[in-house]
């Protein structure tokens, strides 16, 4: 039977109880059905026996399961219901006849009919997380082969909602003119986008990931959840710690733009910035803040927008950053502002993105927001479609780019958006190395340098100061040999470097060629002994660092500290790809549940992570803003865990022989050349640099094996 058959006398509205909603629409609807979506506000499986006859049918005559998102609130029978049906072997010796539940089964038997139907696959569930209000559509989509009808109104998918509530839903049934059509078509896309995961405002999560999450409620009629309650889920199913309710606080629906109480940026340790944001407003609000790692570039950049604001009203501000891993913690850190920012990179797509954007002009148009934050990584900042939606803003907007130097890039610099007002860059080391045009072309853009707080200046007073210890070991012959081949191959092809020529074969030889010196096999034996000459209560917020050149280092890595039980977890791009992920992964290092993280390069900018206070790095690049953004990564405060300083652990790369006093020809004092520009710039801030055997007597040796003579080479 078709749905046109199906429903051929249907009413346009049904008044609920005194109409039968069920026996006319519901039941038809879903034997008819190829298949069958429902998104509810409440859910209880009382409701599975108001429809017995017709799911029945369903589950006969398609092999699709029926798809419901719910709310997280559902009785406790029900959730227990659910849990059984995720756990298929406490359902053994449950049978139907036909091996299907009837109609009888599912009226008499609804939790067990449940449970069922969620291990056999034939009902599918999702739970809806709202930011801080209710979901509560009622909608049920019956599709056959060519049609569509949509049943909606105000009835949840319980015993009383569709058997004894006063309650009204109407029915568009798609092939009777465009008015329905729409409708149903409206309907079927919204359900579509939260099954797929939902948007900004409302999350989707499945089942099992909900159940695992405790993000289930018990529902209780005496006191429904408000939104408060909503609020509080959603900041859990983000990963995100409990705030104070609004309603504590200030009326509901208030935003108000407040720099934090706690926050002294004028005196202090960190009066820096408060000198940093009155030299980007003396500066006509356009420039680069050159502010190291740790020295709290992301409230210095809030508290320059806040500024801006006091002077220009209702402000839309844009946050870009590199990695979502990035774009999280800037929305973590925005909202102690008083702001409710938007994550980007979870809308689906541009069409969902453009869909956030509109919201927020339409607010700050209305006056319903002091300021909108959207932030978003920097490959959406560099789209078209993006920069468009954002012009469409006729009020004055901010750019804030976390991390800048990676703006310097062809990629954004080719046409950079022009849109934007007021623009304010951040970074360690805006000066990009090696790329005097793309430097040249950033400060074009956000405008130079108009303030600096360098590392020197921060150790001692919002850093920790360092111990710093080289560890020296010798290229093995095979090494060398290799080191020697591809130093040949790069000096038939170096005065394309003195040229400016760009030549991709020059830079993977380069690149192969600094791999050799990363990946030194020595290096894992000397990892082992340093880590079994630590005694294991010492080795706690214990970072690795391998090469990003080749995963079969970080493997061995991983391997070894297996090996000896030592607990880690590797923190990659593939583990921050997964917001969810990447935040349990780093609650359980900051907690001591784990002792090592190890990474390649992807905790090098931005993370936040103040426990970190030993660091063995087995692999460096020759670029300085590595340097110190490593050294601000570990060099944080963190009173919490009692950190007073930090240690760094450098596996410096030597040619054979060099340990041992043998006279260096010129390509074994090119791999010393390469190496000893770090250990200096190590050496000289660490506080036993002038110690009995300290760096600045390695800095020495290192020195001492360059004698001889010897002209500077590639």
């Amino acid at each position: 039977m078709s749905l046109i058959k199906a429903f051929e006398a249907v009413e346009p509205i049904y008044i609920l109880p005194k109409d039968d909603v069920a026996t006319e629409v519901i039941i038809p609807g879903l034997s008819a059905s190829a298949h069958a979506d429902v998104m509810i506000g409440f859910f209880s499986s009382q409701s599975l026996a108001e429809i017995a006859p017709g799911l029945a049918s369903y589950l006969r005559a398609s092999s699709a399961p029926l798809r419901l998102v719910i709310s997280p609130y559902l009785s406790a029978t029900d959730q227990d219901a659910l849990r059984r049906g995720l756990s298929p072997e406490t359902l053994v010796g449950i049978k139907f006849d036909d091996q299907l539940p009837n109609a009888d089964a599912l009226a008499r038997h609804a939790l067990t009919c449940l449970a069922w139907l969620i291990a056999q696959a034939r009902l599918e569930m999702k739970v809806a997380l709202m930011r801080d209000a209710l979901f509560h559509p009622k909608v049920w989509l019956f599709h056959d082969e060519d049609n569509i009808a949509a049943l909606h109104g105000s009835a949840n998918m319980t015993g009383a909602g569709l058997g004894r509530n006063r309650e009204q839903l109407s029915i568009a049934r798609g092939w009777t003119g465009d008015d329905a059509s729409r409708t149903c078509a409206r309907l079927a896309a919204e359900f579509e986008l939260l099954w797929s995961g939902g948007d900004n405002d409302c999350i989707v999560i499945d089942l099992p990931t909900a159940i695992e999450e405790r993000l289930l409620r018990d529902y209780k009629s005496e006191r429904p959840p408000d939104e408060d309650d909503y609020r509080l889920l959603w900041r859990q199913a983000h990963g995100l710690p409990e705030l104070v309710p609004e309603s504590a606080s200030r009326p509901a629906g208030e935003i108000v733009f407040a720099i934090p109480e706690w926050l002294d940026y004028r005196s202090g340790d960190y009066a820096h910035q408060g000198v940093a944001v009155d030299s980007w407003r003396d500066s006509g609000w356009r420039g680069i803040l050159e502010m190291c790692t740790g020295s709290g570039k992301t409230l210095t950049a809030m508290v320059g927008a806040h500024t801006l604001h006091a002077k220009v009203g209702p402000l839309l501000i844009i946050v870009a950053a590199p990695y979502n891993v990035l774009v999280q913690q800037w929305c973590n850190e925005i909202e102690l502002f008083g702001l409710h920012p938007v994550n980007l990179t979870a809308e689906p797509g541009p069409k969902g993105r453009d869909r956030v954007i509109a919201d927020a002009r339409r607010r700050l148009r209305l006056g319903l927001s002091p300021a909108e934050v959207l932030v978003t990584s920097n490959d959406t900042l560099c789209t078209a479609e993006f920069i468009e939606a954002i012009s469409r803003h006729a009020g004055p907007k901010l750019l804030i780019a976390d991390e800048c130097h990676n703006l310097g890039a062809a990629g954004f610099m080719t046409a950079p958006p022009t849109c934007f007002d007021h623009r304010l860059g951040l970074s360690a080391t805006p000066v990009r190395q090696y790329d005097q045009d793309g430097t040249a072309a950033l400060f074009e853009y956000f405008g130079p340098t108009c303030f600096s707080f360098t590392l020197e200046e921060a150790i001692g007073r919002c850093l920790t100061p360092y111990d710093y210890h080289a560890h020296f070991v010798s290229l093995d012959d095979t090494e060398m040999v290799e080191w020697r081949d591809l130093t040949e191959k790069i000096v038939r092809l170096a005065w394309k470097l003195d040229a400016g020529i760009k030549d991709e074969w020059l830079e993977s030889l380069l690149l192969q060629r600094r791999r050799v010196l990363e990946t030194a096999s020595a290096k894992m034996t000397c990892l082992a002994e340093l880590l079994d000459d630590e005694p294991i209560e010492n080795l706690r917020y214990t970072l690795i660092y391998a090469t990003d050149k080749d995963p079969t280092q970080l493997e061995l890595v991983n391997a070894l500290l297996a090996g000896r039980d030592i607990s880690f977890h590797q923190l990659t791009a593939t583990e921050t790809a997964d917001p969810k992920m990447s935040a349990r992964i780093l609650a359980r290092f900051q907690s001591g549940a784990l002792r090592v993280l190890t990474a390649k390069r992807v905790l090098d900018e931005g993370v936040n992570v103040p426990q970190i206070e030993k660091a063995y790095i087995l692999a460096s690049t020759t670029v300085r803003r590595q340097w110190v953004q490593r050294r601000g990564r570990l060099l944080r405060m963190c009173k919490e865990i009692g950190k007073t300083h930090a240690v760094i652990h450098d596996l410096v790369t030597l040619p054979p022989g060099a340990m041992e006093g043998e006279r260096m020809d010129e390509e074994s004092k090119k791999v010393i050349r390469s190496e000893l520009d770090r250990v200096w710039e190590f050496a000289r801030l660490s506080r036993n640099g002038a110690r009995t055997g300290g760096p600045f007597e390695q800095v020495e040796q290192l020195r001492s094996m360059l004698l001889g003579g010897g002209r500077d080479g590639v």
